[in-house]
């Protein structure tokens, strides 16, 4: 009885904070106020993100068992924004969204733990058709959210606890760093390779099939310092739900083939 009282009250907390939540946003997601307000809870929620940029970052994280942090998708808050990133080690990926509103008052709709979070990337692989949201619990259980047009309901969940000893969302602050993504991206780019380069055709494919999906107009920016420097690419992304930053970009850092003579 005191677990259904509990539960009972978490929903309706909830949709109360979602409700105020859309209502103080103003943004264009507000035909979504009623189903967001529907969400199924069993629980608060460890965090609450955007769907498909979570589904990218997974495309280019490690298959490789012994490359551990690697096999994941990591959040994590960076000052006002926080960042989707993942690597496999020949390539990068990441995603910043803002923590607050313009007022630097109000927070968007988005939520991390404060140690950050760690998600397996591989049950993340399959796109979820219609899916906006994506909320994960304390034990790592992602649900996904969205339907027709701007639904917001459940769809499905998968479960991503249990790999490299990350069974819950406060384990993922006990097993190691993550390595550190941004210090990789250049600050400038001269954009004069010198020499000819080339890159790897499965990963151009991969990140390619991604912008196809994510961006409003399937175009890829790419800059660079040298031949055998990394190589970044961005291309724009259309919004789903929630709030993001003006112009957002996903963003790409990939190492070149080097080519030997």
């Amino acid at each position: 009885m005191r677990r259904k009282l509990l539960l009972f009250l978490c929903r309706r907390i909830r949709r109360r904070l979602l409700f105020i939540y859309f209502a103080m946003t103003r943004t264009k997601d507000l035909a979504a106020v009623t189903a967001a307000a529907d969400l199924k809870a069993t629980g608060l929620d460890a965090a609450v993100l955007p769907y498909w940029p979570i589904w990218a970052a997974a495309q280019f994280a490690s298959t490789d068992e012994t490359k551990g942090l690697l096999q994941f998708v990591h959040v994590w808050r960076d000052g006002n924004a926080f960042q989707i990133e993942s690597s496999d080690g020949h390539r990068a990926f990441r995603f910043r969204l803002p923590a607050w509103q313009p007022d630097v008052v109000t927070p968007t709709l988005w939520r991390v733990p404060d140690a950050g979070l760690l998600l397996q990337a591989k049950p993340l692989k399959k796109a979820v058709a219609h899916a906006r949201l994506l909320t994960v619990t304390e034990d790592l259980r992602a649900v996904f959210h969205g339907g027709a047009r701007d639904g917001l309901g459940e769809l499905s969940s998968v479960n991503l606890a249990g790999c490299y000893s990350v069974h819950t969302a406060s384990d993922c602050s006990k097993v190691g760093s993550f390595p550190n993504l941004n210090q990789l991206w250049p600050d400038d780019f001269s954009n004069n390779p010198l020499f000819p380069w080339a890159f790897n055709a499965t990963y151009l494919k991969e990140w390619l099939s991604v912008v196809e999906k994510l961006s409003d107009n399937g175009v890829v920016k790419t800059r660079s310092n040298g031949a055998r420097a990394p190589f970044v690419m961005d291309a724009n992304y259309e919004p789903r739900v929630g709030q993001h930053y003006p112009d957002p970009k996903i963003e790409l850092l990939l190492m070149p083939v080097q080519i030997r003579a």
